[in-house]
């Protein structure tokens, strides 16, 4: 497994948004609503950790991934329906034979220095990929050749055809980078735009990041894509969700994500507030250490799936709001689900069994075996661990759960010194995400899982263009993995986000806002 590893998870991805709530009249609303109604128009949204770096292609977390949807394009892009739409590419067109594809490009474009964006720039951006194994290089491995015919247009060939190709165009790790400010010796990493002044094509540029605290962007009048109607952008880093709720309500923050389940219904019933819900394509998972002492152990991770109860978890855990997880893949999309590989129902006595048949006895205190369990320390990730520490203390393990923030767990999880942890994320738009979570070399392969069969069946769907042919090959990676569980499902993803009914514009609550990237701010208005 990669030690880079950062985290990709629930918040970061670019798709469905839901549960829309109406809107109040202006004699409804709250006086803190009322203050944003000033002649210059900031908004504040609450990210749960300082962005790991400002060189999104490198490192992806979900504050680096929020953040560099308003600094930084992509050639392409997701909307918040999970469609992939243009964003510095105007259009493309695919071969025949589906192994030559062509990028017009925006025309004028400006980087926030005020240097000219070319296509060369689309080029030595995924060169640079490629070279430093950032999250894309994985996908730009089916690249034989890339051209710039002009400065205007972006030819890629490929060795051989590639469903997933376009869609990871448009997914993580995908934004394009100024070559003018890369193009050196130094480790991209560790270059000025990627550690303190990031410069981009997007809405907004970087003014100034107070580490830990506050990032503060100002608005791009060039932006290609349309001046934005907002002056300002800051993201306020606050960790822990309950104090982000309540900074909300005093009107501290304008837009608010990772709303407490325990909050959700009264923002719904409240007209002075609109709510959004982010959801399919992702859950939540726990995920088992494959070379760990104890989970490495067939029996250990059995036990462990009997011993998980998902409907108590979805109760207790989220509040209802996160229904149960089935299956090895999310049902969003049908064609490529198996309904037939899962865990099966909690099996307290057949979990002990094994434990036991495994060779486990009890220590002093009772306990089969002891384990960590690493989770964010923010949303309901927490929540969801208590339940299950409580669980699989019945079947004698004994669970220490270990609330980290996001940098902290990518770094723990990435080296490989833990046991269990608890990890969501996007996992389309196209069932090839399979590949970065259980293919041996991917990138959000966190359970350092490797199984030869399943790499193969994961290559040869990549390359057919077949759709059922494809689902056919992915249901068998599922039944596969139901039986060698390198992880478990555990509920279903439903983040939260909600603003003040003054506010509009914002794509995962305005569900009519679907020509731009979820976290891109551009099309925000204040009244």
């Amino acid at each position: 497994m990669k030690k880079k590893l950062i985290s990709i998870l629930l918040a970061t991805a670019m798709v469905a948004s839901c549960v829309a709530c109406g809107k109040s009249d202006d004699s409804k609303k709250s006086d803190s609503t009322e203050k944003k109604a000033s002649s210059e128009q900031t908004l504040v949204f609450n990210l749960g950790s300082q962005p790991s770096s400002y060189n999104p292609d490198a490192s992806l977390d979900d504050s680096t991934t929020m953040m560099s949807q308003n600094v930084f394009s992509g050639l392409l892009t997701m909307n918040n329906n999970e469609e992939i739409i243009p964003d510095l590419a105007e259009s493309w067109d695919v071969s025949d034979d589906g192994l030559t594809y062509t990028f017009k490009l925006h025309k004028g474009v400006k980087w926030h220095d005020g240097e000219d964006f070319t296509s060369a720039d689309v080029k030595f951006t995924y060169e640079k990929i490629m070279e430093s194994e950032g999250f894309l290089a994985s996908a730009l491995s089916a690249v034989d050749s890339m051209e710039c015919p002009d400065d205007n247009t972006f030819v890629i060939k490929l060795k051989e055809a590639n469903a997933a190709f376009v869609s990871n165009l448009a997914w993580y790790g995908s934004a394009i980078l100024p070559q003018h400010l890369y193009d050196t010796d130094e480790d991209w990493t560790k270059v000025e735009a990627a550690t303190s002044k990031p410069i981009g094509t997007g809405p907004f540029k970087f003014v100034e990041s107070k580490d830990g605290s506050s990032i503060t962007l100002e608005k791009n009048e060039d932006y290609f894509g349309g001046e934005p109607k907002l002056d300002k952008v800051v993201y306020t880093i606050v960790q822990d969700s309950d104090t982000a709720y309540e900074s909300f309500m005093n009107g501290e923050i304008d837009y608010l994500q990772n709303v407490p389940s325990s909050h959700v219904k009264e923002l719904q019933d409240n007209s002075d507030y609109n709510v959004g819900c982010l959801s399919a394509g992702r859950r939540y998972q726990m995920c088992f250490n494959m070379k760990g002492n104890d989970t490495g152990k067939l029996a250990v991770r059995q036990a462990i799936a009997k011993g998980i109860n998902r409907e108590e978890i979805s109760k207790k855990g989220t509040a209802g709001l996160q229904e149960v997880a089935y299956g090895f893949y999310p049902p969003f999309l049908e064609w490529a689900y198996n309904d037939k590989a899962d865990i099966g129902d909690t099996d307290v006595d057949g979990a002990v069994k094994l434990l036991e048949d495994a060779g486990y006895t009890k220590d002093a205190d009772g306990y089969y075996l002891h384990l960590n369990l690493e989770v964010f320390n923010y949303g309901n990730y927490e929540d969801c661990a208590k339940v299950i520490k409580s669980q699989l203390k019945e079947i004698g393990i004994d669970v220490t759960v270990n609330p980290l923030e996001e940098g902290a767990w990518g770094e723990k999880v990435s080296s490989g010194d833990y046991d269990l942890c608890m990890l969501a994320g996007f996992q389309g738009p196209d069932p090839d995400n399979l590949s970065t979570r259980v293919g041996t070399d991917g990138a959000m392969n966190v359970s350092a899982y490797s199984n030869t069969k399943v790499d193969e069946l994961l290559t040869q769907a990549k390359s057919l263009t077949d759709q059922d042919e494809r689902g056919k090959l992915y249901k068998e990676v599922q039944q596969i993995l139901s039986e060698d569980l390198p992880l478990v499902p555990l509920v279903e993803y439903a983040g939260y986000y909600a603003a003040p009914s003054n506010i509009s514009g914002i794509p995962f609550i305005d569900t009519d806002v679907n020509d731009i990237a979820p976290y891109n701010f551009c099309k925000v208005e204040m009244k």
